[in-house]
């Protein structure tokens, strides 16, 4: 039996709306990984957020890997060790967060350890709790950053429709620092390298490891999705996602990510 690869990613897919993983999903994971197989966690979570979900998977053992923050970061969840990394220039991100401030909406970027935003605000309590990542208050972000950031994040909790405004407004400025910009969720704005992203990952993964394309799989549910299911020979939609990101599957799953849809999965492709 050939190794195949399952690049999942997590809210929203693989775990359900309350942030928890259903013990089918994780059984199933776990019968996958027994036959050989790799699971790879591919999320937009930077790495503090996303380790924590790996060891409650127990994807640690010899040959598991997380793409982490949309591909801008990629780890070693054996060696624990950062197998590759690409941040957003330190130079361009006060002018970033100077116009997110005028559209309302709240910014933040990230330390090794903690997201760093510099106003309290109800979004930063709202992404600080559903990640389970700290996060640090600051007059400057850019005064405590080491190193490049693995990425900007945009929030507004309620309004969709000034994140679009603010998306469209920064087009010129994106292009001129070479910044990619998508959507994580309805209420989380993206700002990565160009050309970083979910889909950079999967084929750094897949060639890392020797697996041919066509035992590549990926699901997903949202627009930074789109990027990894199209890097992969088989590309799942869940049935929660918008109906947009249907075009973008070969297969959409019968049940959404409260019932389970990555234990469908796999036991469809890889059992």
């Amino acid at each position: 039996m050939e190794k195949k690869v399952l690049f999942v990613d997590l809210d929203g897919t693989l775990l359900t709306d309350s942030k928890e993983i259903t013990p089918e999903n994780l059984n199933a994971i776990r019968r996958a990984t027994a036959l050989g197989h790799a699971v790879v966690v591919t999320t937009g979570r930077p790495l503090a957020s996303t380790a924590i979900q790996v060891e409650k998977l127990g994807l640690t053992t010899p040959g598991c890997y997380a793409i982490t923050s949309n591909g801008a970061l990629i780890y070693d969840a054996h060696a624990k060790e950062t197998i590759f990394y690409q941040g957003v220039h330190r130079d361009c991100i006060r002018e970033a967060f100077e116009e997110a401030y005028k559209f309302r909406i709240h910014p933040q970027t990230y330390s090794k350890t903690a997201a760093l935003c510099e106003r309290e605000d109800e979004e930063m309590q709202y992404y600080s709790a559903s990640t389970l990542l700290p996060y640090e208050v600051v007059e400057d972000v850019t005064a405590v950053l080491e190193e490049d950031p693995i990425k900007l994040l945009f929030i507004d909790l309620r309004h969709r429709s000034h994140l679009e405004a603010f998306r469209k407004h920064m087009e010129p400025w994106a292009k001129e620092n070479h910044i990619d910009m998508f959507f994580s969720c309805d209420m989380y704005l993206e700002f990565l390298p160009e050309g970083i992203n979910k889909g950079s990952g999967v084929r750094f993964i897949s060639d890392y490891l020797g697996i041919s394309p066509e035992n590549t799989l990926a699901a997903g549910d949202a627009e930074n999705d789109i990027s990894m299911l199209q890097a992969v020979h088989t590309p799942c939609v869940m049935k929660n996602a918008d109906p947009e990101m249907f075009p973008y599957a070969s297969y959409i799953t019968e049940r959404d990510n409260n019932h389970s849809g990555i234990a469908e999965i796999i036991e469809k492709f890889m059992l």
